[in-house]
């Protein structure tokens, strides 16, 4: 027997299909320049500030950064600030722009520009001008540092640059001070120099007065001594002169009395009359050179004083001579 039975299906039911969820309304990005205008404006002033700061114009760039960071503060528009300032050679503002970017907290990122950001604030407080405050007393004193005049008198501010220095103070009526220092960089400096009274020198006694003599008319110089040599043989030939005309006289008188008592021959007359000649020549000669060396000799004796030299001495002698054909008589003058 065949039994025939059906059994009903089960249906199975399809999973409902996944439906997508509403899209949210999308939220406004955080910094969007859209929804907030200051970081908009930040933006842009950097972005011109960044193109004057390439084209050398410092001024406007510095300005540009300074807008930019008045409107969002960032430690990019701080260094910017910084190195717009150095440019322009602003060494204390450059220094402080500087300081303020290294206390912002710069990230990471910026550690390179954080390092040079340090080194360039060592090398500008090394040519910062220090103030040093010099006082003296009495006031009013000049002052130099290391041979510079300054300007003005105590109180007076001077600046300087780091390094060891001398400061010379002057003053009329007081003695000069000099103050040596090291002046450091970020420390005060200050001089307060006491400036002693100049000792008065004492009166100079006054010049004794010059007394002068009345000129003295020089003592007449003794004068010079004369040799006597020249008068004494003056006179020796003037006595050797004399004894030839005496000798020659007598013997014309003798040959003459022969001639009166004698045969009057011509020979006898011719020698008369030559000796009487020779006489008379060698007598005149004689008178002649005794009155010279007499007035040689007088002269002499006469310039001389006691304090002049002795003649030289001086020896005269005269000695006869006869011979059969001639009579005659010899002189010697001894020096």
């Amino acid at each position: 027997m065949v039994a025939l039975g059906s059994v009903p299906s089960i249906a199975f039911a399809a999973p409902p299909a996944k439906v997508a969820p509403a899209k949210k309304p999308a939220k406004p990005v955080k910094g969007d320049d859209k929804d907030d205008p200051k970081r908009a404006e930040a933006r842009k002033a950097y972005g011109e500030a960044e193109s004057k700061f390439q084209s050398g114009d410092f001024e406007a760039a510095l300005a540009g950064y300074k807008a930019a960071n008045d409107a969002v503060p960032a430690a990019q528009t701080l260094y910017k600030m910084a190195i717009c300032l150095d440019k322009l050679d602003k060494t204390s503002d450059a220094i402080a722009a500087y300081g303020a970017f290294l206390s912002s907290n710069p990230p990471a990122s910026m550690e390179a520009k954080v390092t040079e950001a340090q080194g360039r604030v060592t090398d500008l407080k090394k040519k910062t001008p220090i103030v040093v405050k010099v006082k003296s007393d009495p006031a009013g004193a000049s002052v130099s540092v290391d041979g510079v005049a300054q300007m003005g008198v105590t109180p007076l501010e001077v600046k300087s640059t780091p390094g060891h220095h001398r400061f010379h103070l002057t003053s009329p009526g007081y003695e000069a001070v000099d103050k040596e220092i090291d002046v450091e960089v970020g420390a005060e400096a200050s001089i307060d120099a006491n400036l002693p009274k100049s000792i008065p020198m004492a009166d100079a006694p006054a010049p004794t007065p010059l007394i002068t003599k009345p000129t003295e008319k020089p003592a007449d110089a003794a004068p010079e001594r004369r040799s006597n040599t020249a008068a004494y043989v003056v006179l020796a030939v003037a006595g050797a002169g004399a004894i030839v005309g005496g000798i020659f006289g007598v013997k014309a008188l003798q040959d003459k009395s022969d001639f009166d008592n004698g045969p009057k021959t011509s020979d006898k007359a011719d020698s008369v009359e030559k000796n009487a000649l020779i006489a008379d020549m060698a007598l005149g000669a004689a008178i002649t050179l005794g009155v010279t060396g007499t007035v040689l000799l007088l002269t002499n004796s006469g310039s001389s004083d006691k304090a002049s030299r002795p003649a030289p001495h001086t020896a005269f002698q005269l000695s006869p001579s006869f011979t059969p054909h001639q009579a005659g008589a010899f002189a010697t003058v001894r020096f």
